[in-house]
């Protein structure tokens, strides 16, 4: 009976390839998102909390005391970064089979994560602080760390299937 589950997956995975992937980068994706949401966390309330009240500004990504400062900057990068390592690794190998160049593969993947950056960064100096005043600081941080990973998977998967990752 196995066997007989498995071919019928097999076959369904290979009439069904976009949808196969679909799936497979959400699994990986939850994955990521909960390594994110684990090293944010623990940047933001362990590591970093004492640069609460310094301005962080570059250009027009302005981290004052209300949007986080400097503690929610160092957070978002750091856990982005841990998690976009992890992503490019496990969706090159799991979800898209890539067979291109890893090296092309990553250069594309890191342009693209850059570009990223900015609006993750920016991101939060717009929501947080109208957040905050509805659900309280705690809330708002992971609130808004959430609203950022479904904006970057808007981006990121149709990037993987069709760019980087072919």
């Amino acid at each position: 009976m196995t066997q007989k589950v498995t071919a019928a997956l097999a076959q369904w995975k290979t009439r069904h390839t976009a949808l196969w992937q679909l799936i497979m980068y959400a699994l990986v994706g939850c994955v990521a998102s909960t390594i994110e949401l684990a090293s944010f966390a623990i940047c933001n309330f362990l590591i970093f909390p004492s640069l609460h009240d310094r301005t962080v500004s570059i250009w027009l990504i302005v981290y004052n005391a209300e949007d986080g400062g400097m503690t929610a900057f160092l957070s978002h990068i750091t856990s982005y970064t841990i998690t976009q390592i992890f992503t490019f690794i496990a969706q090159r190998k799991a979800t898209f089979k890539s067979v291109s160049k890893t090296s092309k593969s990553a250069i594309m993947y890191a342009v693209m994560i850059v570009l990223l950056y900015f609006l993750l960064l920016y991101l939060p100096t717009v929501i947080r602080a109208p957040l905050a005043g509805v659900v309280g600081e705690g809330y708002a941080d992971m609130l808004t760390k959430l609203i950022a990973i479904f904006c970057t998977t808007l981006v990121q998967f149709p990037m993987s299937k069709w760019v980087i990752m072919r």
